[in-house]
């Protein structure tokens, strides 16, 4: 999952998952164990302050937002170092709330 958009990266917020751990684009770990199960995701980004991550209901990292004024957001597989053949994500529910 990705949030795009940022003053001097491509991104403002990235998370990875590497041999089975959910990461914070490949500093740290959010979540261990994350193949095989379904687990709520919920990602808060505000603009000019920071990003709030939380995996089931618990809070996992608040980040320093990138800067940059306009920012979308993409989910789904991406290749990544040491990639196998069978890489695959599933998503449902998937809402956006705008506080405008």
């Amino acid at each position: 999952m990705q949030i795009f958009g940022a003053d001097n990266y491509a991104t403002s917020f990235m998370l990875h998952v590497y041999d089975g751990q959910l990461m914070y684009y490949n500093r740290k770990v959010m979540e261990h164990d994350i193949y095989e199960r379904w687990f709520r995701l919920n990602v808060i980004h505000t603009v000019g302050q920071g990003i709030t991550v939380f995996i089931d209901g618990i809070q996992k990292y608040v980040a320093n937002d990138r800067g940059g004024k306009d920012h979308y957001f993409k989910f789904g597989v991406y290749m990544q170092e040491d990639s196998s053949y069978l890489m695959e994500s599933s998503w449902r529910d998937v809402k956006i709330y705008n506080k405008s």
